[in-house]
């Protein structure tokens, strides 16, 4: 069947003019202007109307916030010029969205009420209060050096398009820079029949430009049915992933073994003077090797998910909260290193590609506890990370603690076959436990 597709293309800017470079930088800086304009008004609203910190956030509308155009006109330069209007107007509306989205982000948690560990140190230490600005997940202001450098444009009515490899993006109509061209090093084209919907300019930490073209594709998808081949991944501190098959990824851990060479190099880094052209030559040779070990981990997840999409009809996840994985001082640097987050992401896009099933079991799924075998819930396993291997309390079967876990995902994939092409009067609620019988596939309790 031949369905719509989008998919990102990046290149690299091999050249780019002085005009055009001001040009970006300035765009850059509209985009952060706005969304600390969006991020004060906030504050503002919060302090005068008495907030609590276990509330929600309330909607734009509710407090009051002005709109784009409205910002736009209060920021007036020395010469009572409106410089917003100076660049793409994609760039201020993203910033809303982006305020949108995180507004929407912390009113998921608000009623937790969490503060940062900075507060509650100095709430301990110093005997200061913490206030909503402590509050994890609240919106922030955004720093000029800290913040990424990147806005997003939208092709309409073809303002954007390729010539003799030179991607042209539109301005402004105030803007002097009429004509905003990109020389592009197209290692592989455009897929044919493409349509341009949005590009990203990104500049990176070496002052380099990386664009990202989403393009609309038509694609023939064949549905591959009935799945036959199922895999179930269990997260893995140590080995990335272990599968039902007993097969461990191995995961080579690239920053760990660039670590003791990084931080030689922010040693050196931190003895120069900084702004100094030895501080920026250092700051570059840094800027490498960090790059260097991101796309040692970017490359190393598309080919181990590209292998697995190719391999399997379904594949069956754990829908793990990896920030929260992330907070924890023992698992925070592995975590963050070998990248599953994106790796969930390449493996689902690859799957849907071919007509084939991406599935996260739910978080209420106790995957860890159940035996692969009878069913059992063995309760001591949960939050207990030290077993690693364990015998089922009714059975009696000796089970390796990922692997069996890795199991129970498969024959979750195998319950989820069953209500889509089955049992599809059967009700099937992925929140119920999953028991199985060693005589039967699965059944439902």
């Amino acid at each position: 069947m031949l369905e719509l597709v989008n998919r990102g293309y990046v290149y690299r800017a091999s050249s780019i003019s002085q005009e055009a470079e001001t040009y970006f930088r300035q765009c850059f800086g509209a985009k952060r202007k706005m969304y600390n304009l969006h991020v004060a008004h906030l504050y503002d609203y919060l302090e005068k109307s008495n907030y609590q910190p276990e509330d929600a956030l309330p909607s734009l509308k509710k407090m009051g916030m002005p709109t784009v155009s409205q910002f736009k006109k209060q920021c007036l330069n020395e010469d009572n010029m409106a410089y917003l209007y100076l660049v793409d107007a994609f760039a201020a509306n993203e910033a809303k969205q982006h305020f949108n989205k995180a507004i929407t982000a912390f009113n998921k948690t608000a009623h937790k009420r969490q503060y940062k560990k900075s507060a509650l140190k100095r709430q301990k230490t110093l005997g200061i209060e913490p206030t909503f600005h402590d509050l994890k997940g609240m919106p922030k202001f955004k720093s000029r050096k800290g913040s990424k450098a990147s806005y997003t444009t939208f092709n309409q009515n073809g303002t954007i398009y390729i010539k003799d490899d030179i991607l042209y993006l539109p301005s402004a109509q105030k803007s002097p820079v009429k004509v905003v061209g990109l020389k592009l090093n197209t290692h592989r084209p455009l897929p044919q029949d493409s349509k341009i919907k949005h590009v990203t300019v990104t500049m990176n930490t070496k002052g380099q430009y990386d664009v990202s073209i989403c393009v609309e594709i038509p694609m023939e998808i064949t549905r591959v049915g009935m799945p036959n081949r199922i895999l179930g991944l269990d997260y893995s501190q140590s080995h990335f992933f272990v599968d039902n098959e007993g097969k461990k990824a191995n995961y080579p851990y690239y920053y760990l073994e660039m670590e003791e060479r990084l931080a030689k190099e922010r040693r050196v880094l931190s003895r120069r003077v900084k702004g100094s052209n030895r501080w920026e030559k250092q700051r570059l040779v840094v800027s490498r090797l960090e790059t260097k070990v991101a796309n040692q981990r970017k490359d190393w997840l598309h080919k181990k998910a590209y292998a697995l999409a190719n391999r399997y009809d379904m594949i069956v996840v754990e829908n793990l909260d990896l920030r929260a994985i992330g907070q924890n001082k023992y698992y925070a640097k592995n975590q963050q290193d070998n990248g599953f987050g994106n790796f969930r992401l390449y493996l689902k896009y690859k799957l849907e590609q071919r007509g084939k099933y991406f599935i996260k079991a739910p978080k209420k799924f106790a995957s860890t506890q159940l035996c692969s075998v009878c069913g059992h819930k063995h309760t001591a396993l949960k939050g207990n990370v030290s077993i690693r291997k364990w015998n089922c309390p009714s059975c009696g079967t000796h089970h390796d603690r990922d692997v069996n876990s890795a199991f129970n995902l498969k024959h979750y994939g195998e319950c989820y076959t069953k209500k889509k092409f089955y049992h599809r009067s059967l009700g099937f609620n992925a929140y119920k436990r999953v028991a199985w019988s060693p005589n039967s596939t699965s059944s439902l309790v």
